[in-house]
């Protein structure tokens, strides 16, 4: 991802909070990092907003063959070029216009790497 800043803080955190886990604890982390990283405030209004386009990438990620941007295997082994990578980015920036291509190019990357490839 991009270097730091409070977007990619909040996703390298968020991307790995499943329905189980405690959202607080998720927010305590992040808190912690802005303060030691950047010393910008914390904003829980955009940690939800980031929290919700993570869920979504989640979820259809998650559905690996039966998502409607997976293509098709690319070889023997799972790799990011199974989905559409260039679709799932003009859409998601369209229904999340806060968040620009190249941080959203950056969150893709890495939800497939932890939803999909590992």
């Amino acid at each position: 991802m991009d270097k730091e800043n409070f977007d990619t803080i909040c996703f390298s955190f968020l991307v790995y909070e499943f329905d189980f886990d405690d959202p607080k604890e998720t927010e305590k982390k992040i808190k912690r990092k802005l303060k030691r990283s950047i010393k910008e405030p914390y904003d829980q209004n955009r940690v939800d907003y980031i929290r919700s386009l993570k869920n979504e990438l989640q979820k259809e990620i998650s559905k690996h063959i039966k998502s409607s941007y997976y293509l098709m295997p690319h070889g023997k082994y799972a790799a990011i070029e199974d989905f559409n990578t260039d679709k799932i980015i003009e859409d998601y920036t369209v229904k999340y216009p806060d968040i620009t291509k190249e941080k959203m190019a950056g969150f893709l990357n890495f939800a497939i790497y932890v939803y999909y490839l590992r």
